[in-house]
C-alpha cells in the first residue's frame, strides 16, 4: 500500500520537488521503517507481537509520508513566490531595513554614476556609437522644434493675438482667392458681422518726401478706424490716427514711425505740428508711433495715414481693394467667422448679381496668414525628425542588446556575490542616465550649430520675422529634458531584458535571452518600417519637384534680372515727369553692355498675384444685371514681353504710337482669344472695361502668373506707354550673361537719371521662380536629407543585427562548414534571415507611408500619394541597402575555420 500511494502522492508534485527531495526522502522513510519493524520482530528471543504492531507501523509509515508531501508543496510553493514575486519580497525584507539617510543615498548614487562611466571608458567604441547615434536624434529634434515653436507656437505680438482674423476673398466660379477685399464688400461686412467686436481696413505702399533738402523714401501704413487699437500701438509724442482722420473730407494728418523719427528728425519732440508734403498735398504731424510697432509682422511703418472710409458702401464694388483684419468675439471660431461672412457675402450677391455675383469671403487666423503654405513643410518636417529620434533610439537599443550579452559573465558574478535585483536595476538606470544626457548634451550642441542652416533653407516669405525669433528657449531645453527622460526609462528597460533570474559556473555559456532576440529583430524591422515612411515621402516629393521643374510658364527665367524701383512722389507728381523718366530710363538701360531687352510691369509673374477685372465683348454687351466674367490684369510695357519672350501670337506689341491721351488699346492672351472670339480674330476687336472701350492690337501666349501650378491664365495687358501706374514699378532686363551681375550698372544708370530713385533688391527670374516652390524645395531637401539618414541608422541596425546573431551562432555555424556546408550556403542562410526581418519592416513601413503621404498631398504636383515608380524604387533601394548590410557578417560566417571554432571554450 505505501509503495502505490508514495507513486500516487509524486504524481501530484512538481518535478524538482518531486525528484530532489520527496522520492529521496520517501526511500529513507522506507528503510526505517523495515528496520524497525525486523527489530520489532525478535527482541531478546521473543515472538513477534502480531498485526496490531505491524499495523502501528504502518501507520506511522503512511502519515510521515503525508507529512512529507505537504512539506514539499510548501516548500515548492515558497520557491515559486521568491521567483514570481521577487519584488514583494524585496519590499518586505527593506521594509523591515533601517532606510538609508539622504546622505547615504546620494552617496550610493554618485557610485553608481563613477561606475556607469567606468564602464563605458572600457568600452569607447560603445559609448561614442550610442552617443553619436542619440545625439543625432536628440539634435534634429531640438533644432525643428525650436522652429516650430517659434513660427507655429509663440504668441505673435499684439494684443489677444489669438484671436486676430484676416478676411479674403473668393471667386466662386473660378475658386482663384485673392488676399484683399472690394473696399464695397468691406463696408457693407464691418456693417452686417456679427461674430467679430472689430474690422479695420488696411493697406500698405511706399511713399517719398523731401526733409532737409534730401529726398527720403519711406514705408506708409494706411489704417482704417480701430486697426491701431487692434495691433496694440501708442504714442510716445502726439496722438495716433483717429476715426474722424478717416471721414471723407478730413484734413490729412500723418504719424511718424518711431525709427524715421530717430533716423530723419533727430527725435526732435519739436515736430508735432509740422507738415510733411507727399504727392501733391501736404500733410501736418500729429504724433511719434511708440518703437516696436511691426504691422505687417516685421514691418516697422515710416508713416502711418489715415484710410479714407466712405460713409456709404460705393456703387462701384471694384474701384478699391483692402486688406481687413478682425478681432473675434470671446468663444467664437474661425469657422463661425468664415461662414458669417460667407452668409453676408451670399446677401450681397442677391442684392447686387451684376457686381457680386460669384464673391465669397472667409476668414483665417493671423498666423495662418502669416505662415501660408510653410505650416505643412514644418508639421512635416517635425514628423520626420520624431521618426528619426525613433530610429536612433532603436539603434541603441540593440547596441544595449548586444553590449547586455557581452556582459553576462559580469552579471552572473554580481549575482554570485549576492548583489540583489534591485542593485542590478539600479546599475542599470544609472548607465542609461549616463548615456541619454551624454547623447541630449551633445545634441542640444549640435542643434545649436544646425539652427541657422536650417533657418536658412526655409523659404522666404514672411516667415522671416517669426524665424528671426528662433533660440534655444526654456521650450525647447524641456524638450531635451523629456527626451532624456524618456530615453533613461525606455534605455533601461531593454538593459533589463538581458538581465536573467540566475545565474551559476556555467554562466560564460549562456546566451541571450529569446525576450532579447526577439526584441532586437523587433527593433531592426521597426527601424526599416520608419526608413521606409521617410523614403517614400522623400521620393513623392522628389518626382513632385521634377514635375514642377519640367513645368513651361509660358515665359523665359532664364537671363533675366528684375528690380523694383520708387519715384520720389513730389518730383513725379505728373504723368509727363513718370513717362519721361521712364523713357529716359529704358534709353539709358538698353544701351548696357549685355542688355538685350528693358521693360516694366506692375505684377510681378509667379508671386501668387490674382488681380482679375471683368472682361466683355463691346459689340455684344451683357444683359443688364448680369456680372461680366473676370479675367487676369497687368500694365507692362513693350519691353516686358520682350524681356520674358512671351511669345506674340497675333497682331503688335506696344509701341511709340500708344500714347497718353491717345485711343486706348490691350493685349489679350491666348485663351481669351479662344474664349471670347471663336472662330474671328481677336486682333482690331473692341472691349469694354469699365465705361470705356479699347481695341485689342496684339495676342500673346498663356503665362501661368500666379504659380506653376496654376493653370495657364486669361490675362489682359494695358499699355504701360499710355498708364505707367505710379511711381513704383518693376523693371525686367534680359542679358546676354549672368543677370545678376548687370545689377550693379543697372543701379549706376537709374541714379544718373534719379539720384533719389528708390531700388529694390536685384533678383533673377530664375530666383522667383525658385522662390514660388520654396515649400516644395524646404520638403524634398529636409525629408530627403532625413531619409538619408533614417535609411543609413537602419542599414547600420541591420547589420548590428545579424552580426550579433552570427556571433551567436559561431558553434552552429562552425558545425554546418564541418560538415559540409559551402560557403554560398552559410552566407545565403544568414542572408536569408535579415531579409526575412527586413520585408516585414519594408512591409509595416509602405502600409504606414501610404497613409502618413496623404498629408503631403498639398506639396504635391501631378504625382499621387500611391505613386506606383516612387513606391518600387523605394522597396528596391531597400532591398539593396539591407542585403549589403546583412551580406558583409554573413561573408565573414562563411570564412569561419570550424576546427577553431569548435574547438574555442568561448564559442
Amino acid at each position: 500500500m505505501p509503495d502505490r500511494l508514495i507513486r500516487w502522492l509524486a504524481r501530484l508534485l512538481p518535478g524538482r520537488a518531486r525528484d530532489e527531495m520527496f522520492l529521496p526522502a520517501c526511500q529513507d522513510l522506507r528503510v526505517a521503517h523495515l528496520r524497525a519493524a525486523h527489530l520489532r520482530a525478535a527482541p531478546r528471543g521473543r515472538p513477534a507481537r502480531g498485526r496490531p504492531a505491524r499495523g502501528r507501523a504502518w501507520a506511522a509509515l503512511v502519515l510521515a509520508v503525508a507529512v512529507l508531501w505537504v512539506d514539499c508543496w510548501r516548500l515548492a510553493a515558497v520557491a515559486r513566490l521568491e521567483r514570481w514575486a521577487p519584488r514583494s519580497a524585496r519590499l518586505a525584507v527593506e521594509a523591515a531595513r533601517r532606510r538609508p539617510s539622504p546622505a547615504e543615498r546620494s552617496s550610493m548614487f554618485l557610485a553608481q554614476i563613477r561606475q556607469a562611466l567606468r564602464s563605458f571608458v572600457r568600452q569607447p567604441l560603445f559609448a561614442i556609437a550610442a552617443t553619436l547615434t542619440l545625439a543625432l536624434g536628440v539634435g534634429v529634434n531640438t533644432a525643428v522644434f525650436a522652429v516650430v515653436e517659434a513660427v507655429l507656437l509663440r504668441p505673435l505680438p499684439y494684443p489677444d493675438a489669438d484671436r486676430l482674423v484676416v478676411l479674403r476673398h473668393r471667386d466662386a466660379p473660378t475658386g482663384r482667392t485673392k488676399p484683399d477685399i472690394a473696399i464695397g464688400d468691406y463696408v457693407d461686412l464691418a456693417a452686417r458681422q456679427s461674430t467679430m467686436d472689430r474690422l479695420a481696413a488696411w493697406a500698405g505702399g511706399r511713399a517719398t518726401f523731401i526733409e532737409g533738402g534730401e529726398t527720403v523714401a519711406a514705408t506708409v501704413l494706411q489704417v482704417g478706424p480701430g486697426l491701431l487699437d487692434l495691433v496694440g500701438a501708442r504714442a510716445v509724442q502726439g496722438r495716433l490716427i483717429e476715426a474722424d482722420d478717416a471721414r471723407d473730407g478730413a484734413a490729412p494728418v500723418v504719424v511718424l514711425g518711431h525709427a524715421l523719427w530717430q533716423s530723419t528728425f533727430a527725435g526732435d519732440a519739436g515736430v508735432i505740428g509740422r507738415r510733411l508734403q507727399l504727392g501733391s498735398r501736404d500733410w501736418q504731424i500729429v504724433g511719434v508711433a511708440a518703437p516696436g510697432l511691426e504691422f505687417p509682422l516685421g514691418q516697422a511703418p515710416d508713416l502711418i495715414v489715415p484710410m479714407p472710409m466712405p460713409a456709404a458702401a460705393p456703387a462701384q464694388r471694384r474701384s478699391r481693394w483692402v486688406y481687413a483684419l478682425g478681432r473675434m468675439r470671446p468663444g467664437v471660431s474661425v469657422e463661425a467667422v468664415t461662414r458669417d461672412v460667407e452668409a453676408v457675402a451670399v446677401q450681397l450677391e442677391q442684392e447686387m448679381p451684376a457686381k457680386n455675383q460669384g464673391s465669397r469671403y472667409y476668414a483665417l487666423t493671423e498666423r495662418d496668414a502669416i505662415v501660408g503654405g510653410t505650416r505643412t513643410p514644418l508639421l512635416l518636417l517635425a514628423g520626420a525628425v520624431g521618426l528619426i529620434l525613433l530610429i536612433a533610439c532603436a539603434n541603441v537599443a540593440n547596441l544595449l542588446l548586444a553590449r547586455g550579452v557581452g556582459r553576462r559573465q559580469e552579471m552572473a558574478l554580481r549575482v554570485a556575490l549576492g548583489a540583489g535585483r534591485g542593485r542590478m536595476a539600479s546599475q542599470l538606470v544609472s548607465e542609461s542616465l549616463v548615456l541619454s544626457a551624454a547623447g541630449s548634451l551633445a545634441g542640444l550642441a549640435a542643434a545649436w550649430w544646425t539652427l541657422p542652416a536650417l533657418i536658412a533653407l526655409a523659404p522666404p516669405s514672411e516667415l522671416a520675422p517669426l524665424l528671426a525669433q528662433v533660440s534655444l528657449d526654456a521650450r525647447v531645453i524641456l524638450l531635451a529634458a523629456g527626451i532624456t527622460a524618456a530615453t533613461t526609462v525606455l534605455f533601461s528597460l531593454i538593459s533589463g531584458l538581458t538581465v536573467r533570474a540566475g545565474a551559476g559556473a556555467g554562466a560564460s555559456r549562456v546566451s541571450a535571452t529569446a525576450a532579447a532576440r526577439r526584441a532586437s529583430s523587433t527593433l531592426v524591422a521597426a527601424e526599416i518600417a520608419l526608413a521606409v515612411v521617410l523614403l517614400l515621402g522623400s521620393g513623392l516629393i522628389l518626382r513632385s519637384f521634377a514635375k514642377l521643374m519640367a513645368i513651361d510658364p509660358g515665359f523665359a527665367t532664364d537671363h533675366v534680372l528684375t528690380t523694383a524701383i520708387t519715384l520720389p512722389s513730389p518730383r513725379y507728381a505728373s504723368d509727363a515727369a513718370l513717362h519721361d523718366f521712364y523713357r529716359r530710363a529704358f534709353d539709358a538701360l538698353r544701351g548696357l553692355p549685355g542688355v538685350e531687352a528693358a521693360g516694366a510691369a506692375a505684377v510681378m509673374p509667379l508671386t501668387g498675384n490674382n488681380w482679375t477685372t471683368g472682361f466683355a465683348r463691346a459689340d455684344r454687351p451683357l444683359p443688364p444685371g448680369e456680372r461680366p466674367p473676370e479675367v487676369g490684369w497687368q500694365v507692362a510695357s513693350a519691353g516686358y514681353f520682350e524681356a520674358l519672350r512671351i511669345p506674340l501670337r497675333d497682331g503688335r506689341l506696344f509701341g511709340p504710337q500708344d500714347t497718353p491721351g491717345g485711343a486706348l488699346v490691350v493685349i489679350v492672351s491666348e485663351s481669351i482669344a479662344r474664349q471670347f472670339f471663336p472662330g474671328e480674330r481677336a486682333v482690331g476687336r473692341r472691349v469694354r472695361l469699365g465705361g470705356d472701350d479699347a481695341e485689342i492690337v496684339g495676342v500673346v501666349g498663356d503665362i501661368r502668373r500666379a504659380s506653376l501650378t496654376d493653370v495657364p491664365r486669361q490675362d489682359l495687358y494695358l499699355p504701360f506707354e499710355q498708364a505707367p501706374s505710379g511711381n513704383a514699378i518693376t523693371l525686367y532686363l534680359r542679358t546676354s550673361g549672368d543677370p545678376e551681375l548687370a545689377a550693379p550698372a543697372v543701379r549706376e544708370a537709374l541714379k544718373q537719371i534719379e539720384p533719389n530713385v528708390g531700388l529694390g533688391a536685384a533678383r533673377s527670374m530664375a530666383r522667383v521662380r525658385d522662390a514660388s516652390i520654396a515649400p516644395t524645395t524646404f520638403a524634398m531637401t529636409l525629408l530627403g536629407l532625413f531619409a538619408a539618414v533614417a535609411l543609413a541608422l537602419a542599414a547600420i541596425g541591420v547589420h548590428a543585427v545579424t552580426t550579433y546573431a552570427v556571433r551567436q551562432r559561431t558553434r552552429e555555424i562552425g558545425t554546418r562548414i564541418a560538415l559540409g556546408a559551402t560557403p554560398d550556403a552559410v552566407v545565403w542562410m544568414i542572408v536569408r534571415q535579415g531579409i526575412v526581418v527586413a520585408g516585414a519592416g519594408a512591409a509595416t513601413g509602405l502600409g504606414l507611408g501610404l497613409i502618413a503621404a496623404r498629408a503631403l498631398t498639398s506639396l504635391l504636383h501631378d504625382v499621387s500619394t500611391t505613386d506606383l515608380p516612387t513606391m518600387t524604387g523605394t522597396v528596391a533601394v531597400l532591398a539593396v541597402v539591407a542585403t549589403t548590410a546583412c551580406y558583409l557578417p554573413a561573408r565573414r560566417a562563411a570564412r569561419l575555420d570550424a576546427a577553431r571554432t569548435l574547438t574555442s571554450p568561448g564559442s
